[in-house]
């Protein structure tokens, strides 16, 4: 069978490390016969844990409230896996209708009955009976609304010898590709829904069937890739199976990877959940590190020319409207510039120069003593704007609140300057106001 070209290299891998050393054998199938059930399980519902489910299986003890029929299934469907590895395992015959009834028959165990409702939508229950094709439709109701039809109970035979067929002449044909095979197997088995329940569990083991006839690792669909599974189902159900086949390719591929690094004695624990998400986050963020400059004079340099004097220059012209009511004001830089010049330019200017190890911050504060205007009392007013320049990124505040926070190589913009410059003025205006007579 001709392999998808972004698996080949892989599956050749694979087949040229056979037969595996009985120990990384052993340990690749237990985690995939534990991954296998727990998933296929709780996709369908199952409550059980990946705890619990090894638990059950490896030790045979149960823990937890869960209901009785929940360890049952389990235990069921790990026969069924088992009975799948020796069908997969006998190339002397092709799967044959009688098997797939068999392997619904184990993983049921036994007759039970099942709430479902009536064709007029009134509630009832239904006797299943394993391994037998339905008796009666099994249609379901969609998050819309509508009724999704299956095939009636009599078109299922003749459409399951069909699909047997199918997949027979689809293994001896070379030109076929794998996903591509079993995104058609999954959907067509799916489509037919020949029993009662259990269609879904069945429907995985036949892609893993066709995947162990054909030299390749069993997948595992993650229950956490529940939504895109059905999503993809339900594009093929309106004649769309490309995103199916893209979806399987993905789980085939994986399960090289890990099957590859099994057999090499590599380590093929998974990562917790939050390693996971840390994983997917530091990737996520590749583009914007190579923005994150480290503080240097060049870089509060660069700042200083594209947004910073403009913005110092602007805050002393704005800031002088409040002159007139006072009987002094006053500008004050942190750090002071040289003796006698007043200049928050020169005093920056200064701060670049050989004391700039230390030039953590620029402030700029504007003071305000003896309103001149109606009051009760005499009272003064001051704002500060101050600029930090921290080890990877700068921040410019007004009044302790801070209003930008930029990375060096983002510059302070001119609709930023302008709101900034709105702020300081805000502050000492609302000040005024205040604590004057006048509202």
């Amino acid at each position: 069978m001709d392999q998808d070209p972004e698996i080949l290299d892989l599956h050749r891998e694979w087949n040229s490390l056979q037969p595996l050393p009985s120990e990384h054998e052993k340990r690749l199938w237990q985690k995939l016969r534990l991954e296998w059930n727990y998933h296929s399980n709780h996709i369908e519902g199952n409550t059980l844990t990946y705890g619990e489910t090894e638990l059950l299986l490896l030790h045979d003890q149960t823990h937890g409230s869960h209901d009785i029929r929940e360890y049952v299934e389990m235990k069921a469907h790990d026969l069924g896996i088992d009975h799948l590895r020796k069908l997969a395992g006998d190339d002397e015959r092709d799967l044959s209708e009688t098997d797939i009834r068999d392997l619904n028959k184990i993983i049921l165990k036994e007759p039970f009955w099942k709430p479902t409702i009536t064709a007029d939508g009134q509630p009832t229950r239904k006797q299943i009976i394993p391994g037998e094709y339905k008796s009666t439709p099994n249609n379901v109701r969609t998050a819309t609304g509508e009724i999704f039809e299956f095939a009636a109970p009599n078109e299922v035979p003749a459409r399951m010898r069909e699909l047997v067929g199918w997949l027979s002449a689809q293994m001896r044909d070379p030109s076929s590709r794998i996903a591509a095979v079993a995104a058609k197997l999954h959907h067509d088995f799916v489509l037919i829904h020949p029993f009662d329940d259990g269609n879904g569990r069945v429907a995985r083991m036949l892609v893993n069937y066709l995947l162990l006839r054909s030299g390749y690792p069993p997948i595992i669909i993650p229950t956490e890739d529940k939504m895109a599974y059905l999503a993809a189902l339900r594009l093929a159900d309106a004649g769309d199976l490309e995103e199916l086949s893209r979806f399987l390719r993905k789980r085939i591929h994986d399960s090289l990877e890990m099957a590859v690094r099994a057999a090499k004695g590599e380590n093929i624990a998974e990562p917790s959940d939050i390693e996971k998400q840390i994983a997917i986050f530091v990737r996520s963020q590749e583009p914007h590190r190579e923005k994150v400059q480290p503080k240097s004079k060049e870089a509060i340099k660069k700042l200083y020319e594209n947004g910073l004097e403009d913005l110092i220059v602007r805050a002393q012209e704005k800031m002088k409207v409040f002159d007139p009511l006072f009987l002094n004001s006053a500008l004050t830089c942190d750090p002071r510039g040289p003796a006698g010049n007043k200049s928050p330019m020169s005093a920056f200017q200064t701060q670049m120069g050989g004391g700039f190890k230390d030039f953590n911050h620029f402030h700029l504060t504007f003071s305000y003593t003896g309103y001149r205007g109606e009051a009760r009392t005499r009272f003064d007013s001051q704002v500060a704007l101050q600029i930090r320049f921290e080890p990877s990124d700068y921040k410019i505040s007004v009044g302790n609140k801070a209003l930008v926070q930029k990375l060096y190589t983002e510059p302070v913009l001119s609709d930023e300057r302008a709101m900034i410059i709105e702020k300081l003025l805000k502050v000492v205006f609302d000040d005024i106001r205040a604590k004057s007579a006048t509202k």
